[in-house]
């Protein structure tokens, strides 16, 4: 059995009381009043942004590609328009900040959906104190915005926080893993942004991996979806394409559309 030092985190029970009441007071997904949902993982490397980019492709394959935005929130180190194969993006959200444009000139459409890139060249610091007012003139644009985020709970990430509606938590099957996922877990209780579940990414059924039921009961959240590993995953990374558009019908691929189809059933399921 997993023993992970205060592996229940304290007060879960109250962020899903919240979770609860921001259902009932949450949009119906037919109408455009965009959901902003963030992912998050305290820990670097997990596939967090891989987790955005494949899941927003599945849910623009769904709903449409005038209804998903993509939006990169990690200012210091964006990378989600390299996923893209995007090197030098137009204008990007460092733009709008530096320069005072409109953030709707920096939504560019990619792969079947539409993006805010950060700039991979920009030198100089940004500093965004508010996203969610510099958000909020597109969520009658969209139905659906998922916000990339920073790996950690750095001030950049507590800034993107502040900015959802709810937030997924991305991690690996792993204790060194789980045991940073925590405090994702406490961040989102300190600022009362509900939870939709949890992913774990990168599965590849080793025995020394942790089960989902052992996941579970570390978190005390449940798992939503789960995804295998696969070189496929690095190789269409390389390729700038997404995963679900590269090779659609491997595992990986199969496993982001069942995260999609989750988010598309909460988002119904919340109305």
């Amino acid at each position: 059995m997993l023993a992970l030092p205060g592996r229940r985190l304290p007060g879960r029970t109250g962020l899903k009381d919240l979770l609860r009441r921001k259902k009932s007071a949450s949009p119906s997904i037919g109408r455009r009043e965009a959901r902003v949902i963030g992912v998050f993982s305290c820990k670097g490397g997990v596939g967090k942004t891989t987790t955005v980019v494949n899941t927003g492709v599945a849910l623009a394959n769904m709903l449409g590609k005038e209804r998903v935005l993509l939006f990169d929130a990690n200012f210091g180190a964006p990378n989600l328009c390299l996923h893209f194969g995007e090197l030098t993006p137009e204008v990007t959200v460092h733009d709008v900040v530096s320069r005072g444009l409109p953030l709707e000139s920096a939504i560019m459409e990619s792969q079947g959906v539409k993006s805010v890139f950060g700039s991979i060249a920009f030198e100089d610091e940004v500093h965004i104190t508010d996203l969610g007012e510099l958000i909020e003139p597109l969520r009658s644009r969209f139905n659906i915005i998922l916000v990339d985020t920073a790996p950690g709970i750095g001030k950049e990430v507590v800034v993107a926080l502040k900015a959802c509606d709810e937030m997924m938590i991305v991690t690996n099957p792993y204790v060194p893993t789980i045991a940073s996922t925590l405090k994702t877990f406490r961040a989102a209780e300190k600022y009362k942004v509900p939870i939709f579940g949890v992913v774990v990414n990168r599965v590849a059924g080793y025995p020394f991996e942790l089960s989902m039921t052992e996941v579970k009961r570390s978190l005390g959240w449940p798992v939503v979806a789960q995804v295998p590993e696969s070189r496929l995953v690095q190789e269409a990374t390389a390729a700038g394409i997404p995963v679900v558009r590269y090779k659609p019908r491997c595992k990986a691929s199969k496993g982001f559309v069942d995260l999609a189809d989750k988010v598309m059933k909460h988002l119904r399921e919340s109305r």
